[in-house]
C-alpha cells in the first residue's frame, strides 16, 4: 500500500479521476459547498485501489485539477492552443458539461438533454464522440460501479 506524501503519482490521479467521475459523486458534489463527507467517501474508495489519501488531499487535488482544467479550457476558448495539461480529456468528460451548462443554462434546463444535443448536434454526433473515447473512459462513464478489486 502506497501512503502518499506531497505529490500525486499519475496512477493515483487516474484513480482519483475514475472515482470523481462517478455519476453519484458528481450529483452529490453539484451545488454543495460542504463536501467533507463526499471526499471521505472518495478517499475510502481510493483505499480500495491501495492509495492512502485523506479527504482533504482528495478535495485539494480535485480543486487544483478543476482550476487547471478551466484555465486550459478558457485559453482554448480564446484561440490559444499552446496551453494543455495531463488528463485534459478525462476531466473534460467530467467537467465539460458543467462549463457549457453555465454558459447556456436556461436553454438546457427545459429540454433535460445533454448540452451537446441542444446546440444543434444530433444524437448520432454525440454517440460518434463517445465511440472515439478510449475504453477506459467508456467504462468510467457507463459502468462506474465496476472497480478493480
Amino acid at each position: 500500500v502506497y501512503s502518499g506524501g506531497k505529490h500525486w503519482t499519475v496512477d493515483e490521479v487516474r484513480a482519483l479521476i475514475h472515482i470523481w467521475s462517478d455519476k453519484n459523486i458528481q450529483q452529490q458534489l453539484e451545488g454543495t459547498v460542504r463536501n467533507k463527507r463526499i471526499f471521505e467517501h472518495v478517499a475510502a474508495r481510493l483505499r480500495k485501489f491501495g492509495i492512502v489519501r485523506d479527504w482533504k488531499q482528495c478535495r485539494t487535488k480535485c480543486k487544483n485539477l478543476k482550476h487547471e482544467y478551466r484555465s486550459v479550457k478558457n485559453a482554448q476558448g480564446s484561440g490559444s492552443t499552446s496551453k494543455s495539461m495531463k488528463f485534459f480529456n478525462e476531466l473534460d468528460a467530467i467537467l465539460g458539461h458543467s462549463t457549457m451548462e453555465q454558459e447556456s443554462k436556461s436553454d438546457n434546463e427545459e429540454s433535460g438533454r445533454p448540452p451537446e444535443w441542444t446546440e444543434g448536434k444530433s444524437e448520432k454526433d454525440c454517440i460518434g464522440k463517445l465511440l472515439q473515447l478510449p475504453m477506459y473512459h467508456l467504462k468510467v462513464l457507463f459502468f462506474p460501479a465496476l472497480q478493480r478489486p
